[in-house]
């Protein structure tokens, strides 16, 4: 009888301990509402479906406001789509860590810029911020217009009246000029490119990092065999790895072969991803891991987000013709004698109306709806309220884009007028984040943009867009990137 009113006593003064070392968390919820959930779970069970989660946070933002706390199991959870907040968020030295979601990333990509922690991050990303600089970007403009060109004949051959999923042949694209720009190879020649598995092989394994993140005993190998998830997903990683790993190779074999021999390289070449990377490892600053990890999540980012931004700026495109006709009209206006024009970078500069169809459109649908952090320190918000240690953060993009109270009454529609100067000139400096700012900002949104531009230019100079899928059957999931349930097809006829 004593002993079992001794254990009874000690596991109520270790329950009574835990407790006590998490009170801050429970005061926290005296200061942000938010929704207490179910014991255990916290709302978690509220965030299991992809296909809810953004309607989830959209239902507590209007119940709550644009801060609210909860809990995802165990862990306190903030959820924000307030512009001040988001702002003290990102600007903090101790919230550059991502939070727990993007652990699956590192499973299958590896621990690059995306998700490793600081201060390695920090490290990394100055080491690599040449290979994003202007003139580098500049040298790129080349390679943009010569695959663009190469996707404009293999569009033409869908024209005819009829509409189709065109988004393949974009991520196709996109692959193609991610591993031209970052690892310096055409492999549009590589078998496996040519009949598209590598291109398979990395959507089988981005569908299995999201459901990893958004079920987290997904990450036991054991639960992803019973699942039987693991097989393929084991196979798609592989291949994924082993392509990168090819590329590296044959870099590191050009090195060997050219030891000894002088080598003259103007800084832009020099400063290109994979001869930046390779010239760490042979200085001893990085491992043949680093290059690899980080290779792989520049490639498999590059080619994920820009295929996203590209397709969705032409589907609202085809939804709101009288906004395509516009950008049609700048576009011929630069190019007026032929649907056949080289871009360069200071076409770019010229596309003004351009710059407000890709920023409505990012604004409508963010290629990234949501974006994690956790606090390693106490974080004291504006308003004055001090966020502990250990808390799990969600800036809700996608809600803080279409916030009436930010946009105004046609907040959740494309009107690229949002974007004019005398609408956007009083606008928080965090109200639109399409590529996240303060810190951690995207190394690569300069590059997604003049990419974009130049597809964009090209596609609508040829072809006017059309579709009869609705605006408002619009329906918008959560997977890491933000995806549509319901892809609607394009119709492409060629201007004459």
């Amino acid at each position: 009888m004593l002993s079992w009113t001794l254990w009874c006593g000690l596991l109520l003064l270790l329950w009574f301990y835990l407790l006590w070392s998490r009170r801050r968390f429970y005061l926290l919820t005296l200061k942000i509402p938010g929704p207490l959930g179910m014991p255990i779970l916290g709302m978690a069970h509220w965030l299991m479906s992809r296909e809810d989660i953004l309607n989830s946070f959209g239902h507590y933002r209007d119940k709550h406001g644009p801060l609210f706390f909860s809990w995802l199991g165990p862990l306190p959870f903030l959820c924000t789509s307030d512009p001040q907040v988001i702002q003290d968020i990102l600007t903090s030295p101790h919230c550059v860590n991502k939070g727990i979601i993007y652990k699956a990333i590192d499973d299958a990509v590896g621990l690059g810029l995306f998700s490793i922690p600081d201060p390695s991050w920090s490290i990394h990303r100055k080491l690599l911020n040449p290979a994003f600089g202007h003139k580098v970007l500049i040298s790129f403009v080349s390679i943009f217009n010569n695959d663009t060109s190469l996707l404009l004949d293999k569009l033409k051959s869908l024209e005819g009246g009829v509409e189709n999923d065109i988004l393949p042949l974009l991520q196709s694209f996109t692959l193609g000029i991610a591993t031209q720009t970052t690892m310096g190879k055409n492999v549009k020649n590589e078998a496996n490119f040519r009949n598209n598995k590598l291109l398979e092989h990395y959507q089988c394994a981005r569908e299995n990092i999201t459901a990893m993140a958004f079920s987290p005993w997904l990450a036991y190998r054991w639960i992803r065999q019973l699942a039987g998830m693991e097989s393929r997903y084991y196979q798609a990683k592989t291949e994924v790895r082993k392509f990168v790993r090819k590329m590296i190779n044959m870099k590191l074999d050009e090195d060997e072969k050219m030891e000894g021999t002088p080598m003259v390289q103007s800084s832009d070449q020099k400063n290109i991803f994979i001869n930046l990377a390779t010239d760490l490892m042979h200085r001893g600053v990085f491992t043949m891991k680093n290059v690899e990890d980080e290779s792989n999540t520049l490639v498999f980012g590059a080619f994920e987000t820009t295929a996203n931004t590209i397709y969705y700026a032409l589907m609202l495109l085809a939804m709101f013709p009288e906004y395509q006709e516009k950008a049609f009209e700048e576009i011929k206006s630069i190019f007026p004698h032929t649907p056949d024009f080289e871009v360069t970078y200071a076409d770019t500069q010229e596309m003004v109306y351009m710059d407000l169809i890709l920023n409505e459109s990012m604004r409508v649908i963010p290629p990234v709806p949501i974006v994690s952090r956790r606090t390693e320190q106490d974080l004291k918000l504006s308003n004055g309220i001090v966020i502990p240690q250990g808390v799990q953060i969600a800036i809700d993009t996608f809600h803080l884009h279409r916030s009436k109270e930010i946009w105004g009454p046609d907040a959740e529609t494309f009107n690229p007028d949002h974007f004019l100067p005398d609408n956007i000139r009083d606008k928080h400096p965090y109200a639109y984040i399409p590529f996240t700012k303060g810190i951690r900002n995207c190394i690569g949104w300069r590059y997604a943009l003049i990419s974009s531009k130049i597809a964009l230019a090209k596609i609508l100079r040829n072809f006017k867009i059309k579709t009869s899928f609705p605006f408002e059957d619009l329906y918008f999931m959560e997977d890491i990137t933000i995806k549509l349930k319901t892809m609607p097809l394009l119709e492409l006829e060629i201007r004459s």
